[in-house]
This record gives C-alpha cells, structure tokens and sequence, in this order.
C-alpha cells in the first residue's frame, strides 16, 4: 500500500518527528512514503492538484493524509485495501450535518453521501487521472469558482464537485471507527483555516489516549509552546 503526505514547510518538523515515524512504527514501508512538501509554496490548491496528476500517473492508488493528523493503532492493517474504491478515513460532525450527509452513513454508501474525508482518503488513481483532466480542462475556467482560484485552496471542495458531478452514479466507502484524526489545534493551529474557531476533530475517533500521549511527546521534545489548549 502507497501513502501520500501533503505537507508544508511549516509543517515538516511535525511529519518528520512525529508522523512518518508513527507509520513506521506500525510496520509501513519508508519506501511507500511520499511526503508531498510544498517547497514552492504554491498554496494548498495548486500543491494539491501538482500532487494529483503526479498519482494519476502511477499505477494503484494512494492513501492521501494531511500534515497535521495522528493515526490510530491499527492504521497500517485497516489501510490495506483493494484498490477499487474511494475510501474515507475522517469524519467530522458540523462538515457532514448537510445535503442530507450523516455521521451515521457508516460502510458502503452512494457517492453523494461521502465523507468531506481529505485529512485522510483513499483514492485509486485512475480517477485522480480523471479528477485532474476535470479540473484543468472544466472546472478552473467556471465562474463559480474564480475566488477558489484565488484563494489557492479549497481542493476539497473541487473534489467533492467533482464526484457529484461525474461520478455520481459510484459507491464509497466511510470507515468508522476514524483511522485518523485531526491534530492541528495541538501544533500550532490551521495553517489553512486561521479564522475556523473550531478543533476539527474526527466524530468516530475512539482512541483519545494516543491524543494524550502526542501531547506529552510534544513536550518532552520541547514541542510544547506550539499546543493550543
């Protein structure tokens, strides 16, 4: 199995000390690592798209995960899946409260009813193939989406539009309980999101005692001025 990390320069020092090594501890290959550093700093949209047309050159799939997550202590085992489907990773409570989406859409659901999962998601990269023809051929010139441009970001957003549009008639699948969850208001706060006002935690994260002991490496490797109680 292949893992993604979209990362940023300000984010390495959490991804180099504290993620990669926790997949390693679980047994995941360095060599199915990428660490995808926006170095150039384009902005998380372009950085992102950059990324998906690299994978949508490759064979298989990737398990793609934000800078700023923890994953649980079994993430390597339940992380290795097929290849067919998109798989979500996240689940946070106030994203899926819409459009008749629910925390409560556990397993194999209609594509409509996907996880706003980009922290951590699966995706086979045939479609990311598909997904970067879309956006670059379609998406960028609409209207709609001229301050999405702008603000370089809202990937998420991009990518949700574009399942409802072109693959509508798919399934996913939602995982639970969570294989991730979001850890920023512990280093540092969103890098994206400043003005959020909220933890983005995972609603089905059921292992608070590794968010505790994060809490603790980070001050004993002097971490501890960067966490936002």
């Amino acid at each position: 199995m292949k893992y993604m990390i979209h990362a940023c320069p300000d984010r390495m020092w959490y991804v180099e000390q504290f993620l990669v090594p926790s997949m390693l501890d679980q047994g995941i290959l360095r060599s199915d690592i990428t660490v995808w550093n926006d170095e150039e700093k384009k902005g998380n949209l372009w950085a992102t798209m950059d990324s998906f047309e690299y994978c949508g050159k490759q064979d298989g799939g990737y398990w793609h995960l934000q800078d700023d997550v923890i994953i649980a202590s079994d993430f390597a085992k339940r992380s290795k899946v097929s290849g067919d489907d998109i798989e979500c990773g996240f689940c946070h409570y106030l994203f899926e409260n819409r459009d008749g989406r629910s925390v409560d859409r556990v397993g194999r659901v209609k594509s409509q009813y996907m996880w706003s999962s980009f922290p951590c998601i699966y995706i086979p990269n045939w479609i990311l193939k598909d997904f970067t023809e879309w956006f670059y051929k379609k998406a960028m010139y609409r209207s709609e989406y001229v301050n999405f441009i702008h603000e370089k970001k809202h990937d998420d957003s991009f990518w949700r539009d574009y399942v409802n549009e072109e693959r509508h008639y798919d399934t996913v699948i939602n995982i639970a309980p969570s294989l991730v969850d979001h850890v920023d208001w512990l280093i540092g706060g969103s890098v994206i999101n400043q003005m959020r006002g909220t933890n983005c935690r995972s609603y089905h994260w059921e292992e608070e005692d590794l968010i505790e002991d994060l809490k603790n490496k980070l001050c004993r490797k002097g971490f501890g001025n960067r966490i936002l109680f």
